[in-house]
């Protein structure tokens, strides 16, 4: 009888705890390069789809509250600079207007290493899930890359629909003003 008594108070005492909270804005405002980007829609990551961008920083503001990402794209072979603006809406979950409505969430898997999963509903209606691997140095490291390929795999997406950036094919800097420094 104690045993299920314990039980029970065990119980409560952990549905009535908050879900753990993603990483503090503090950990992810800063310098960050697109490693990997998979999706289960590959139209959105090809070479001049929507999301076929290379990443150069995250700012959130000091409240943590809302965010920046800063990065380029190519469109019809020339390379854009571009901002999104981004709002918290939940515990670790985010909102921006880019290509559709996105909502997204952040997974620091390491000092250098973050994912970032996204659901996009575009114009048309038609909903993307969206997972990248973002990093701080141009190596990336295994684990983080076998974390990111876990991620992919957990919400059904083909290995084969990764665009890799750590190569350079999609990317070749000449598209890239002076001031660009991959």
């Amino acid at each position: 009888m104690k045993v299920l008594f314990l039980t029970l108070v065990l119980g409560l005492v952990c549905s009535c705890q908050e879900s753990p909270a993603g990483p503090h804005h503090s950990q992810l405002s800063g310098e960050w390069k697109t490693h990997y980007i998979a999706s289960n829609n590959p139209e959105k990551t090809s070479e001049n789809g929507p999301f076929n961008v290379y990443l150069r920083s995250i700012n959130f503001n000091d409240k943590g509250d809302s965010l920046v990402f800063h990065f380029f794209l190519k469109h019809n072979g020339e390379c854009i600079e571009s901002s999104v603006t981004g709002t918290q809406i939940g515990n670790n979950v985010y909102t921006a207007d880019y290509s559709g409505v996105n909502r997204f969430s952040f997974i620091l898997v390491s000092d250098d290493g973050l994912i970032v999963i996204s659901e996009n509903e575009d114009e048309a209606g038609k909903t993307s899930r969206l997972i990248g691997l973002l990093g701080k140095e141009d190596n990336v490291d295994d684990h983080d890359l076998e974390r990111f390929k876990e991620e992919i795999r957990k919400f059904g997406i083909p290995e084969e629909n990764i665009v890799d950036f750590t190569k350079g094919g999609k990317w070749n800097y000449t598209f890239f003003p002076e001031s660009f420094t991959p």
